[in-house]
């Protein structure tokens, strides 16, 4: 949750702009208790999924995760995205396509990812920057997706 911390919700949609998080509910030490709007233009696409989503939302806390009812795709080899997240994927690609800059969160780019690496070489065409946000980048890696782009790398903050 990282990216969403950063930009804010004034300033991200998952790419439905108004989109409401659905609050954690009543909370004695919390006033995360009312749905959060998704107010700002940058679309964030989350093709992993996050611990804060399930099939019934979005939320502003990750207790899917808990539950483990999250809507997210294990760190694991050989995954393939899930129908349920295809809305998120094609959100991806509309975003990457014409993109110029590409801002990419904590991502080792393994070669096992192989549906994301397919994904960002299909969108890649256009893509001038590309910054890694990342305690160990992988410049290299990120190098063979966008041959022509120069990557910037940076710690998180």
């Amino acid at each position: 949750m990282l990216p969403e911390y950063a930009l804010g919700t004034r300033n991200f949609n998952y790419g439905d702009p108004g989109q409401a998080l659905i609050g954690r509910g009543p909370y004695p030490v919390s006033v995360w208790k009312n749905p959060v709007r998704l107010t700002g233009s940058i679309r964030l696409a989350k093709i992993h999924g996050s611990v804060s989503w399930d099939l019934n939302g979005c939320y502003t806390d990750g207790r899917r995760g808990l539950t483990g009812q999250a809507l997210i795709i294990a760190p694991t080899p050989e995954k393939e995205p899930p129908e349920s997240l295809a809305h998120v994927w094609q959100l991806a690609e509309a975003i990457l396509s014409p993109a110029t800059e590409v801002i990419v969160f904590g991502f080792a780019f393994n070669p096992y990812d192989e549906a994301v690496l397919r994904l960002l070489r299909a969108c890649s065409a256009n893509t001038k920057t590309v910054q890694l946000i990342n305690t160990c980048p992988q410049p290299d890696r990120a190098k063979a997706i966008w041959p022509g782009a120069e990557i910037v790398c940076q710690q998180p903050p």
